[in-house]
């Protein structure tokens, strides 16, 4: 099982590389706005700028202990900020926010942390005519943003989105890791096990020569 799961890692490793849950605007913004916020979103209204003229701006900033990014990886630790400007079909979103993810180093399978950085800019597109309710086109967009019938802008979907993006398929706790020993699982990089290698196994000869190099 421990060489299966090794020979795996090291596949992996040679290949190339390619919550919400706290309360986090100031009080001083919450005059001005309403924030709906489930478990993993963070929404604005922008029901008041969609009325004014082409043009129109609002600036917030936002901190989150924590945003889901998918079933297994969280980022976490997010501090950013968003500007709002109003555009003919909706509202251009720019978004700058960092924060810190937890992975698996590939060779080992040790806890590791990196941090990421996004700075996005996407244009949100009005479902319905804020003052009259009547639905607007589709926008030509291959995969738009859209603006929620009761005009909320979904950030933590953008970040969401971005983060993902920014995740490499391969993450190493340092440089030199030198992962698990195949034979019995221990992690050579707390020091040598008491395994003698087997070069007779074929299995791992493209492993050997990885190695070699």
């Amino acid at each position: 099982m421990y060489a299966e799961l090794c020979y795996l890692l090291l596949w992996f490793d040679s290949a190339a590389s390619l919550a919400y849950n706290a309360a986090s605007v100031g009080a001083k913004y919450r005059s001005y706005m309403y924030i709906h916020k489930p478990m993993t979103d963070l929404k604005f209204n922008v029901a008041q700028l969609l009325r004014e003229e082409i043009g129109g701006r609002r600036s917030y900033e936002f901190s989150e202990e924590s945003l889901p990014l998918d079933e297994e990886t969280t980022l976490t630790d997010i501090v950013g900020s968003v500007r709002f400007t109003r555009t003919a079909s909706g509202v251009l979103v720019d978004v700058k926010t960092h924060g810190t993810v937890e992975l698996l180093c590939m060779r080992c399978l040790t806890p590791t942390t990196m941090q990421i950085e996004l700075h996005s800019r996407d244009e949100f597109h009005s479902k319905i005519e804020v003052n009259t309710g009547v639905p607007l086109p589709k926008p030509d967009d291959e995969d738009p943003f859209f603006i929620t019938e009761n005009h909320l802008i979904d950030v933590g979907e953008v970040i969401r989105e971005y983060a993902l993006l920014e995740l490499p398929m391969r993450l190493l706790c340092k440089p030199d890791c030198k992962g698990i020993c195949p034979t019995c699982g221990a992690e050579l990089n707390a020091g040598p096990c008491n395994c003698q290698s087997d070069d007779s196994d074929e299995r791992f000869a493209a492993l050997r020569a990885l190695l070699d190099e």
